[in-house]
């Protein structure tokens, strides 16, 4: 096995891999691995997905790894890096890449080094320069361990799916943190925009839930109002004029760069209020998330949302010898994709932004289709220290996650809502009885009345009762105090009976004590009686005798 995954021979496999070479083979602590090869393989065996692919797997990761070796040279490796020249330094390693992912040598180079350009539908072969070619070869590298981590994952899950087909499940998702660096670049944007969405879909099920549900009631809604960052999320996504619409436009056209792209989405932009430029940075935009602002610099952003990875190495990949290599690059389109085109075929430009803004749209479908809880987590200290909480660093989380504003909208409304058999039942203590007489929503009314709340501070509804800020506590406490009086008593009456259990004891007690002392009392002179008469009798005999 080790000869099919051209492993290096010797102990030195480690060291052989640019890759892995962060420390020397000998330096390694292995113990601090969750495992060795042994229980990863026995772990693969148990998943009935993956037991028959091992060897295809570790192929691929070999093909990884050997891709991180890989060199060029050319013009370029010794002077000006811009010179379209570039060559495989070592054939050998192609060869060796080739056999693992079961393609041709010469193709693999030359979709490296090579790119097709469709010019008046004519194709023109381009050489690559040193420095593009790395970054094709480096697309290659993270798209193959990317595609073969989701198939895994993949496989998993779906040897996990019960006989119901997924009907059921509980999922937890851990979003990204909101991210504000000295210098923010494409990177932050896509994190942040994903802490925005999630922070819509929150205000969605905290607010507008439940105004959908006072209107179900029909609660007049007109005064309560919430803030929410729909605009926003339109800035960055909103199509054809959004940030990253236009960011994936320009990178369409041949001669878009980075300060055309800007100048769109300042002019696009400039009256909007979430969105300002850097008068002391031409090449800086900035943008007023709910957190705060941030402030991202232009500089870079076609470059990393252009997709290195060539079309000629998707369609290599695919029509691979190995039926494995073909699964991972095999084109998965969604029932709304089912009528498009194949990617490669298509004249329409798709970076890595698309593909991000897929996978959030699919998370979020996802996320809509359960019942949703969410959980915010605050970090305590910066320090990393436990027991130790640093008020200032988690009043910041709270404001900066949107908790505080969330208490504060829900604050304004009605917060509790009760159906109107369970407010009757369980608060009927704290009234008179002549005020629980009626049922509905006329014994809510005359009951929320006899417990002195105001009309303002309650809404009928059609099945539900809903209750202003403090008024359920309020209730709540009145009803514990009365069952505390009531347990009191209770309290009261046990005493009682217990005290005159325990004296009726005593007396009890105390009689038989007295009935046994005088019954020994009467025996001890029923026997001094005896006796005595026993002394006369033997006198009298004696004095006869005599």
């Amino acid at each position: 096995q080790r000869a099919e995954l051209q492993l290096p021979k010797g102990s030195d496999a480690v060291e052989a891999f640019k890759l892995l070479n962060l420390r020397k083979a000998s330096d390694v602590d292995w113990s601090e691995l969750p495992c060795d090869f042994a229980e990863l393989s026995a772990a693969f065996a148990v998943i009935p997905p993956l037991a028959g692919c091992q060897l295809s797997v570790w192929k691929v990761i070999m093909a990884v790894l050997y891709l991180g070796n890989l060199d060029f040279a050319g013009k370029g490796a010794v002077g000006d890096s811009t010179v379209a020249d570039a060559k495989i330094a070592d054939p050998s390693t192609t060869a060796v890449i080739a056999r693992l992912l079961s393609i041709q040598p010469t193709e693999l180079e030359n979709a490296i080094c090579i790119q097709n350009i469709n010019a008046g539908g004519e194709w023109i072969k381009s050489p690559n320069s040193i420095a593009y070619a790395s970054d094709v070869k480096s697309a290659l590298t993270k798209a193959l361990y990317s595609k073969l981590f989701d198939w895994v994952v993949e496989m998993i899950n779906s040897s996990l799916i019960s006989g119901e087909g997924g009907r059921y499940f509980i999922g937890a998702v851990d979003i990204f943190g909101f991210e504000c660096f000295p210098t923010n670049s494409l990177e932050q944007l896509c994190i942040n925009f994903a802490n925005e969405r999630m922070q819509h879909m929150f205000t969605e099920a905290v607010f507008e839930s439940v105004i959908a549900e006072y209107q179900k009631e029909g609660i007049d809604v007109g005064d309560i109002t919430y803030e929410d960052n729909k605009l926003l999320v339109e800035l960055i996504d909103k199509p054809a004029t959004g940030i990253l619409s236009l960011l994936a436009e320009e990178c369409f056209f041949p001669s878009g760069s980075d300060a055309s792209w800007l100048q769109k989405i300042k002019s696009q932009h400039a009256r909007h209020a979430n969105f300002s430029e850097e008068r002391l940075d031409r090449t800086a935009f900035t943008i007023s998330h709910y957190p705060g602002k941030v402030t991202y610099q232009s500089t870079g952003f076609l470059e990393k949302n252009k997709d290195p990875l060539s079309q000629d190495l998707v369609v290599l990949m695919q029509f691979s010898d190995d039926d494995f290599v073909k699964t991972l690059f095999e084109e998965k389109q969604s029932t709304a994709m089912a009528g498009s085109v194949r990617r490669f075929k298509s004249a329409k430009f798709v970076g890595l932004i698309d593909g991000f803004r897929t996978s959030l749209n699919q998370l979020v479908k996802t996320l809509e289709g359960t019942k949703t809880h969410f959980i915010r987590c605050v970090k305590p200290n910066m320090d990393k220290k436990p027991d130790n909480f640093v008020f200032d660093v988690m009043q910041r989380q709270l404001y900066t996650s949107g908790v505080v504003q969330a208490v504060q909208a829900t604050r304004k409304g009605f917060p509790d809502h009760l159906p109107f058999a369970e407010l009757l039942s369980r608060f009927e203590l704290v009234v008179p009885k002549s005020a629980t007489n009626k049922k509905g929503a006329d014994g809510v009314r005359a009951l929320l009345s006899s417990a002195g709340v105001s009309d303002k501070e309650f809404r009928i509804g059609k099945t539900k009762v809903f209750l202003g800020v403090g008024v359920l506590d309020q209730l709540e406490q009145r009803r514990m105090e009365y069952i505390a009086s009531k347990v009191l008593s209770m309290q009261m009456l046990v005493r009682a009976y217990n005290a005159r259990r325990r004296l009726k004891l005593l007396r009890d007690e105390k009689a038989r004590a007295a009935k046994a002392k005088a019954e020994a009392e009467a025996a001890a002179r029923a026997a001094e009686e005896a006796a005595r008469k026993e002394r006369e009798a033997a006198e009298a005999a004696a004095a006869a005798q005599k």
